[in-house]
């Protein structure tokens, strides 16, 4: 809301309705998180849980990046996954700071844990500091550190049964209003950017990303009460991981189709 409102004041536009739009951008993507925790909270009970939470915490990023590619704005779309990668790391923090007993444990695997936040960040920005002649270079590069990272990713411990509290159906509805939900999403961001002026991609890059990253900062939350470091850290690492393999995907499309 205080992003929206100082854009249109800077840029000229309007700011009731900027205000208005911002409202309607919090609640789709409140929608998509929500539906996504849904699918969390039913498969939680999955070996490698916390492999499995990066991919799926990414859906919102993924749906953007999906929008972006059917309304032929993939720059766009992938402007949330990059910026997923930089604000995933401060949920990490957060969350830390949130559960204050996580601290002390958080010391396992703190090199790999320092290079992969920051080797992902720099890819992330590195894509906007490069011309469009470069991008199969960022593409290369970017594969091949994220891959490497991935198979360097530490072993998880397997999680303890518990039952889920939501029964397996309802992952029916909560992919349908995903879906539903994805669809509106550039409708309400193509308004919000028409009465803010403000560019889409930076929307994409702050807003979205930022509030795309809630199931990650949710999942977190739930692994440190539960005492599960390492799983919370894994978590993130797959989470920024495969953002970048989303941007990665929609750069090659870009390229190739338009």
């Amino acid at each position: 809301m205080v992003f929206f409102f100082f854009s249109a004041l800077i840029n000229g536009g309007d700011v009731y309705l900027s205000l208005f739009a911002a409202g309607a951008v919090v609640s789709v993507m409140t929608i998509i998180g929500a539906s996504i925790e849904v699918i969390i909270e039913i498969f939680r009970n999955m070996r490698k849980i916390g492999t499995v939470l990066g991919f799926v915490t990414n859906g919102p990023e993924m749906v953007v990046l999906v929008v972006g590619i059917a309304t032929g704005d993939v720059l766009f779309g992938i402007s949330t996954p990059l910026g997923s990668s930089v604000i995933n790391p401060f949920m990490l923090v957060l969350a830390v700071l949130v559960s204050r007993t996580a601290v002390k444990h958080f010391r396992i695997n703190s090199v790999y844990t320092i290079s992969c936040i920051v080797l992902t960040v720099i890819l992330a920005l590195l894509f906007y500091i490069l011309p469009e002649g470069y991008y199969w270079v960022w593409i290369a590069i970017s594969f091949l550190i994220t891959v490497v990272l991935f198979i360097l990713i530490p072993e998880e411990k397997e999680p303890e049964k518990e039952l889920s509290s939501l029964p397996l159906w309802v992952v029916v509805p909560a992919l349908v209003t995903l879906l539903v939900s994805g669809y509106f999403l550039d409708i309400v961001v193509a308004f919000a950017r028409d009465v803010s002026n403000v560019p889409k991609g930076l929307i994409g890059f702050l807003v979205l990303a930022t509030l795309s990253s809630w199931p990650e900062l949710k999942s977190t939350l739930v692994f440190f009460r539960k005492n599960r470091i390492r799983s919370a850290a894994i978590n993130i690492y797959v989470s920024n991981i495969s953002n970048i393999w989303l941007a990665v995907v929609g750069v090659v499309l870009y390229l190739f189709f338009y």
